[in-house]
């Protein structure tokens, strides 16, 4: 029996990953539509950054507002903390952003560290997903694509890996992503700041963006509030829940129902609501 030979276009035969070392012929077209990704985020972003939506399955991301300024606010800072309500959308912002730093910069190294190593891999998955339905003439050939870390042709790379003060001590990177850094223990928070920060000052384009919903008053608050008051040189984003389309009033009330007052004004309101260890109530406080 003759052997099938094995496609070398293709990453491990898988049909919608580019291989290293395969020359793609682009057309006209094709060539001003990667310019115009290459200059233009939200482009890219509204034209082939795909997500899976829970009502809509498989569909193009279409920012809505505040996402498209946390895109650009992001893409034009090198330090943004980011207070946001549960589902908003705030992963897939920075999924898309990350995904363009890749595709048009050689040689980028990104972390998108969570405060559990699932979460963090779990984003990890969302960018490959995305990844895969990008045109093949879009993309860089794979060298590695894993749950943990993707490297691609152009030298960039992804690693995916809980908030600790090893995860990426030693390297090198580009850009830090902590997503719900609120609930990474008090201790762990500090140490990973004390080890891995000076890494990232000692570059002067690197970047460090922080993501979360509160989660009492710990070292994401504290850095919250000097951002506000300009301590600090991170700019503030906050969305409140009524910027989502589909969010009012009946919303609130139905959600209030099904869980309570104190939750809505954490996850929702994005209230610092006393010490996350506080036994007692924090509205009698």
């Amino acid at each position: 029996m003759t052997a099938i030979p094995a496609d070398k276009s293709s990453y491990l035969g898988n049909p919608r990953l580019k291989g290293i070392n395969t020359p793609v012929q682009m057309s006209p077209t094709e060539v001003d539509e990667y310019l115009k990704c290459r200059t233009d985020i939200l482009y890219f972003v509204k034209n082939y950054v795909k997500i899976v939506h829970p009502d809509h399955g498989e569909m193009f991301f279409t920012p809505w507002d505040f996402q498209e300024k946390t895109i650009t606010t992001i893409q034009q800072n090198r330090f943004v903390i980011c207070k946001y309500p549960r589902q908003t959308g705030k992963t897939t912002c920075y999924i898309a952003y990350i995904l363009h730093e890749i595709l048009f910069n050689s040689n980028m190294a990104i972390a998108i560290l969570a405060n559990k190593g699932s979460t963090a891999r779990e984003i990890l998955w969302r960018l490959r997903f995305a990844y895969e339905f990008l045109p093949k003439w879009m993309q860089q050939g794979i060298i590695e694509w894993n749950k943990g870390n993707i490297e691609l042709e152009n030298g960039s790379k992804v690693l995916a890996s809980s908030t600790s003060s090893s995860s990426v001590r030693g390297g090198t990177y580009n850009m830090i992503f902590l997503d719900e850094f609120a609930f990474v223990q008090h201790t762990i928070a500090n140490q990973f700041f004390q080890s891995v920060y000076p890494t990232i000052s000692a570059g002067k384009t690197t970047k460090v963006v922080i993501v979360s919903t509160p989660n009492g008053m710990n070292l994401f608050y504290k850095m919250w509030m000097d951002a506000e008051k300009k301590k600090n040189n991170y700019v503030p984003l906050s969305v409140h829940w009524s910027q989502v389309p589909g969010r009012d009033d009946a919303w609130k009330d139905e959600t209030v129902r099904n869980t309570s007052q104190d939750q809505f004004a954490q996850e929702y309101e994005c209230e610092f609501l006393g010490s996350a260890n506080t036994l007692i109530n924090a509205t009698k406080l």
